[in-house]
């Protein structure tokens, strides 16, 4: 995909999601694009054989903020952050956000901050190792908002937040409605423009 299919693409679809980015925004977009696309050919970050990478991991990660479900300033942990999704492109739209990023892989760790340093994130920051020791490190309590994609059950995503979040914090969850518990938190269902699977954040206050 070329630069300014992907930006064409991009644009389009983060307007329809209320999600307007600016310039810039998209030149990080992009390269984030291009870098991921180089690093897959060496470790598994996201499926080789999906290559709706705009669709399925780009714009849906854009949800939180089109749900208007994260404010300025917030301190934000992504757990088992793996390619970056959701929490990079999430700091590409609001650098306003205080982002770290929790992974266990190595390997994942080494893309994600080459990532931060080839996107020249400020206020970003990488956590490797196991989420029960990085809350013992310091971390425990620190954070507004603790988001996660495709890392875990919803139910085990939970219990792994709970540590990392300050009183009142809440935790966001990308799941499909069927794997949301009923009757605890709230459902945000979202639509990623051309997607026909339906989606929701799962939203818990702790």
């Amino acid at each position: 995909m070329t630069r300014e299919q992907f930006l064409s693409e991009l644009n389009a679809g983060a307007r329809a999601m209320g999600v307007p980015l600016s310039d810039h925004a998209g030149d990080r977009m992009f390269v984030y694009f291009s870098e991921l696309e180089r690093w897959n050919r060496k470790i598994n970050l996201v499926s080789r054989q999906q290559q709706d990478w705009m669709r399925v991991h780009f714009l849906d990660s854009l949800a939180a903020l089109s749900l208007r479900l994260l404010g300025e300033g917030v301190r934000v942990v992504d757990l088992g952050a793996g390619a970056g999704f959701p929490g990079v492109p999430l700091k590409i739209a609001e650098d306003s956000i205080f982002l770290v990023m929790a992974e266990a892989s190595g390997k994942k760790c080494a893309w994600l901050k080459h990532l931060t340093r080839a996107l020249e994130l400020s206020r970003a920051q990488v956590l490797e190792g196991r989420f029960e020791d990085q809350v013992t490190d310091g971390w425990g309590g620190s954070f507004d908002v603790v988001v996660s994609r495709a890392a875990a059950k919803p139910w085990k995503i939970l219990d792994l937040a709970r540590p990392f979040l300050r009183p009142g914090g809440r935790t966001l969850i990308y799941t499909t409605e069927a794997l949301a518990k009923k009757g605890v938190g709230r459902v945000h269902p979202y639509k990623v423009p051309g997607s026909k699977v339906p989606s929701v954040i799962w939203e818990v206050e702790f």
